[in-house]
């Protein structure tokens, strides 16, 4: 892992402040504690200001049907002026967080464990929905999103954003 990812600090709710490669390991260890089990991991932002934006970005780890746990970074935008700019914002910062988080998890994954013996879905999460101002948004988004190869889900199914990351924005 590049020493500049690991600079990366991240919060947990009852762990409190996690260097990248400790949000790593610890998801990595969560996955271990049940073989069996089916997992969704699943990336989102979201954001609150104008001009100059608190972006909320989460790494989000479910054992589904049976609990979690959610790891969030905070980092801020400028010149943010319109609602088209800041999801746009939000989605950026999820996808490039998707892209250093993915291949290190990956291979974490494998340094530990046989990566095919837990089967895991990669999500990401954004903050539009049909009920509102960003449904006309939902599209152009998702099919951003989609492009980069991720599987993408929108309000009330993007827990990550609108729930997790929602949590943490100041």
């Amino acid at each position: 892992m590049s020493p500049i990812i690991n600079f990366l600090k991240f919060h947990n709710p009852s762990q409190g402040e996690l260097l990248f490669g400790q949000v790593l390991k610890e998801i990595v260890d969560f996955m271990k504690a049940d073989r069996q089990a089916k997992y969704r991991v699943m990336i989102g932002s979201d954001s609150n200001g104008h001009g100059s934006l608190d972006v909320v970005s989460v790494v989000a780890i479910h054992r589904v049907g049976n609990g979690g746990r959610y790891f969030w970074h905070r980092t801020a935008k400028a010149g943010i002026k319109t609602l088209r700019q800041k999801i746009y914002a939000e989605v950026e910062m999820s996808l490039e967080l998707a892209a250093l988080f993915l291949p290190a998890f990956r291979k974490e994954l494998g340094r530990v464990i046989n990566q095919t013996e837990l089967p895991f879905d990669f999500q990401i999460h954004v903050d539009v929905g049909e009920m509102g101002e960003t449904r006309d948004l939902i599209r152009e988004v998702t099919s951003m999103v989609r492009g980069y190869g991720y599987e993408v889900f929108v309000k009330p199914d993007s827990a990550a954003a609108t729930s997790f990351a929602d949590r943490h924005v100041r």
